[in-house]
Formats: structure tokens, C-alpha cells, sequence
């Protein structure tokens, strides 16, 4: 496991892996390049806790599941993503959901606990991951993670935004599509028109 600078990891940059994203859910320029950027950061940071021993881990929870879904995103820019993880980390930093084995262990420490418990518990886990993001990320993308996010990106969202892109690239498929078939409809028009005169204009020779 590599220590590295937050700066160095975010001069990391390629443009296609944000253009990938503006074509699935429509965002803005903008908006993709802060996306892929807060990957990065959460990558780091991710790191970060696995360097420094930290003996607890970091969640992507419901508040920023867009940073989850640009994550995937250049997850699939396979060789661009796993040069990413060694040149940066030494290591490939593995994008998986929540396995079935954590689930159980969640399971079984909520077992014998209370609601008032198991409230208090998750509220100790997500203050340990808002302090140490605010720490060492700062109050900016603190903000912006935990409280920007959850309302402009959350699942519904998301999903509204995936729907618009893709009705939007099936209207304009059907617009050319429809396009295409009224430019051979009208080629047809006019070379019956010209085979018709041209007959006219035989008749008339003879």
C-alpha cells in the first residue's frame, strides 16, 4: 500500500470516463468532472484508513451513492482504472456491494439490541466516517457529500435522470431514423417525377 498526496491523485485525469457519465445521466461538464473528482477523493481516502491502520473502514452509504455509481463508471475502463489503483496505491482497490458474509455479521450484532441500540450504534459508525471525511477531505466536500448530494443526486434522482437521457437518446434515434426515411421517400418523389417526364418528353420526339 502506497501513501500518497490527495493532490497527486486528483491531477489524475481522462476525459472520457466523465464524458461516459454525462451520457448516461445527463449531467453537466461540470457536474461530471466534481463526480469523478470525488471518486478519487474517496479512493484516497479509502486508502488512507487501510495505511494508517485505521482499525474501522469508510461506507458509501444512500447520502452518496452518485460517488458509487462514477465509481463504477470508470471501473469499466478496465485497464485505465487498474493502472489508476497500482500507479497511485501499489494495489487495486476492489469496487464490490455489500456481501452477504458483512450482512450476516451486521445481522447478528443488531441480534440482541435494542432499537435505541442499534440507532445509537450506526449513528457512532457514521460520526467515526463524518469526522475522518471532514478531517482530511475537508468542510467543502464534507458539505457537499452529506448535504448537497442526498438531494441532488439520490437513488430517485438518479434514476429520473437515467430515464430523461435515454428517452432523449430514443426521440432523437427516431428522429433520424424518420429523417432518413422522408429523404428516400422524397429521392423516390423525384425520380419518378424525372422518369415521368422523361417519357413525356419521348412521346412528344415521337
Amino acid at each position: 500500500m502506497n501513501s500518497v498526496s490527495l493532490e497527486e491523485v486528483l491531477a489524475y485525469n481522462n476525459s472520457d470516463i466523465p464524458a461516459r457519465f454525462i451520457k448516461i445521466y445527463g449531467v453537466s461538464e461540470e457536474e461530471a468532472q466534481v463526480l469523478f473528482d470525488d471518486v478519487k477523493r474517496w479512493l484516497w481516502l479509502a486508502n488512507k484508513v487501510s495505511v494508517d491502520k485505521v482499525n474501522s473502514s469508510v461506507t458509501i452509504d444512500q447520502s452518496i451513492i452518485v460517488i458509487d455509481e462514477m465509481w463504477h463508471n470508470f471501473v469499466l475502463f478496465t485497464k485505465e482504472y487498474v493502472g489508476f489503483c497500482q500507479k497511485f496505491f501499489g494495489r487495486y482497490m476492489h469496487h464490490a456491494p455489500f456481501a452477504e458474509s458483512e450482512k450476516k455479521q451486521m445481522e447478528d450484532k443488531f441480534k440482541d439490541m435494542t432499537t435505541s441500540e442499534k440507532k445509537s450504534y450506526l449513528m457512532d459508525q457514521k460520526r467515526w466516517q463524518y469526522e475522518f471525511v471532514y478531517d482530511h477531505l475537508g468542510q467543502d466536500t464534507f458539505i457537499r457529500w452529506y448535504k448537497e448530494y442526498p438531494k441532488r443526486y439520490s437513488a430517485m434522482a438518479l434514476a429520473d435522470k437515467l430515464h430523461a437521457t435515454e428517452k432523449e437518446r430514443h426521440d432523437t434515434k427516431l428522429a433520424a431514423i424518420r429523417e432518413r426515411i422522408k429523404d428516400q421517400q422524397n429521392a423516390n418523389t423525384e425520380s419518378e417525377t424525372d422518369s415521368t417526364s422523361d417519357k413525356q418528353d419521348q412521346r412528344k420526339s415521337a
